[in-house]
C-alpha cells in the first residue's frame, strides 16, 4: 500500500511538470488530429505534432528569421522552418525553378537547389578535380 500511494504521487509530480510556454498558435479548426501527423502552427512560427491524445503539441518554435512552411517531400506535404521569403522568383524567368527542394547542377562544377521562393540558389562547388553529374536523376560532384 505504500509502495502504491508513493508510485502515484510521484506520477502525480511527473505529470504537474509545467511544459515550455510559447507564443505561437496551433494548427486552427482542427479538433482532433491523425497521430504522428507534423504540421506548421497556424502563424508558420514553429511545427507541431499531433500527440496520442489527437491534440497538436509544440515540437519547437522556429529560429529567427524563419517561418515554417509545408514543402512536398516523398509524395505529401512536409513541415520545415524555412528563410523568411521576401518575394517569390519569376515564374519562367532566369533563376526560377518549379518545385523546391529540387537539386539540379549548377554549370559543370557545382549544385544548386531550388529554394522555397521558387529561386535558384547555389549549394556549393565542386572539389577540384570533379564535376557535376546526375546519378538517378540525382546531382553528384563526381571525380573527373
Amino acid at each position: 500500500m505504500k509502495y502504491s500511494i508513493a508510485a502515484i504521487a510521484a506520477f502525480a509530480a511527473a505529470s504537474a511538470v509545467a511544459t515550455p510556454a510559447f507564443s505561437g498558435s496551433t494548427k486552427r479548426g482542427v479538433e482532433q488530429c491523425v497521430f504522428g501527423t507534423y504540421a506548421c502552427t497556424t502563424d508558420g512560427t514553429g511545427i507541431q505534432i499531433c500527440d496520442i491524445a489527437g491534440q497538436w503539441e509544440l515540437v519547437g518554435p522556429c529560429p529567427d528569421g524563419t517561418s515554417c512552411e509545408d514543402l512536398p517531400q516523398n509524395g505529401s506535404d512536409l513541415p520545415f522552418c524555412t528563410n523568411t521569403a521576401t518575394k517569390k522568383a519569376k515564374r519562367g524567368g532566369y533563376g526560377w525553378c518549379p518545385t523546391p527542394g529540387q537539386y539540379s547542377c549548377d554549370g559543370y562544377n557545382a549544385i544548386q537547389v531550388c529554394n522555397t521562393t521558387n529561386g535558384l540558389e547555389k549549394v556549393g562547388d565542386c572539389p577540384s578535380n570533379s564535376h557535376c553529374a546526375y546519378i538517378g536523376e540525382i546531382p553528384y560532384c563526381v571525380n573527373n
